[in-house]
Order: structure tokens, then sequence, then C-alpha cells
């Protein structure tokens, strides 16, 4: 070993003490094989599994308001859990890292169900570009681009627009949440997504809202179809 290569790695070990990389599911220290998330918590996150079963409980939301083919979320999502601990270190601590994490978690686990024949492109739920402003980036983004790497699909970044900042959909019933969303999105360049089946994305699962407002949108369009995956869900 080189004197260079020496002092190098004697840096990195006084970088890793002074400023270790922890899981941010948990807290704990990670190791130097290990990122962002560590072995134990991907063991033991709370996977939905749904994607054994053809009729899972999210497609409930959208019986009778949406045609979607298909719907399935990554993880289950409760107060003070390792989920919300992932969800909020992306959306509000730009740890971006944790979308391509989730990602590449869900690649392997759906790895034997070629669901990447399905779909003709990935579009993701858009923020308002005076949120992109400040935030910097739209949470979604990283988690959609892994899945367009892993199984080679598109990813339509800008199929789908947010024409208003309207406020937090947090504390509101579904009604008031449809209400809240139902005229604020809009589709770039139909034409492109026309006969077309593609695959929606966001975060979080909730009452389905947002999620239905964007899926009629794209659903105006000649011959599409819409599938629909999230990170995590509320059930």
């Amino acid at each position: 070993m080189n004197i260079t290569s020496a002092l190098l790695k004697n840096l990195y070990f006084i970088l890793r003490l002074c400023y270790p990389k922890i899981c941010l599911a948990c807290g704990d220290s990670l190791s130097s094989q290990e990122e962002v998330i560590c072995t134990v918590c991907v063991l033991r996150l709370p996977y939905t599994n749904f994607h054994f079963h053809e009729d899972n409980p999210l497609s409930k939301k959208f019986w009778g308001r949406v045609p979607i083919q298909g719907i399935d979320s990554l993880l289950y999502l409760e107060k003070e859990s390792k989920t919300q601990q992932l969800l909020y270190n992306l959306k509000y601590n730009a740890r971006q890292d944790v979308g391509t994490k989730l990602a590449e978690i869900l690649v392997e686990r759906y790895q034997n169900l070629a669901l990447q024949q399905k779909y003709d492109g990935i579009v993701s739920v858009p923020i308002h570009f005076k949120k992109l402003k400040i935030r910097g980036y739209n949470q979604c983004d990283h988690f959609a681009l892994q899945l367009s790497r892993s199984w080679q699909i598109p990813y339509l970044k800008d199929a789908l627009q947010r024409n208003s900042n309207n406020p937090s959909q947090t504390g509101k019933s579904r009604i008031l949440r449809w209400e809240n969303v139902k005229d604020v999105f809009s589709v770039n360049e139909k034409a492109s997504l026309k006969d077309k089946h593609l695959l929606l994305v966001d975060d979080v699962l909730t009452t389905g809202a947002t999620l239905e407002a964007c899926s009629n949108q794209i659903l105006a369009i000649e011959n599409t179809k819409i599938s629909i995956l999230t990170m995590a869900c509320k059930i």
C-alpha cells in the first residue's frame, strides 16, 4: 500500500468516527458495506407484500372511481415507524438516496414478477414549481428514476404538471382531499401518451385523492391505461 492510499484510508476511518453513516430507518451506525438502510432494517421493514395478491386492500380505494389496472405499495406507514423516518428524511432532509434505495429493494423483491413488461412509461406525481424551488427536488424523482433504470422503462418526468400550490392534504377527510386536488393537475404533450400503459408513482397513498386526480387527467387521453405504485401506504 503506498503512502497516498494509506493516508486516504486513515482519513476515511477518522471521518467515519467523527461523522458515522447512520441508518435512516433506525439511527444505528452503518457498516462499510451498508448504504442508507442497515441490513437488519431492510429485513424487518413492514412490507405489504400486496404484489402477491391481485385484489388487495388498496384497490378498494379506487373501486367505482377510476379504472386502474393494478395498484401496489412497498411498505405500510404508521406513526413513529421506520417507514415514517425514511420518508421524513427523503422529503425534508434532502435524502433522495432513500428513494433510490427503496426502489432497489422493490426491484429485488419483485424480480420474479416481471412487472416491467407491463408498462410503456413511468410518471410521478408532480409538486408545484414554487415548492420545487424551495425544496430543490420532487421526492418521487429518485424512486422513479431508479425503477426506470432497473426496468429499462422511460421515466416521463414532465408528463404531469401541478398548476396550483394547494394546501397540504394532511388532516383532511377524503372529500376535502378530493376538493383540494380535483382541478390541480394537467398533462403535457398529450399525444405522446396516447395508447400507453403508464405506471404512476408517489411517495404515500392515504385516501388516494391525489392519485385519482392524476389518473383522471391521464385516462382522458385516448386508449391510456394506469397502474399505481407508491413507496408506502396507510390502510
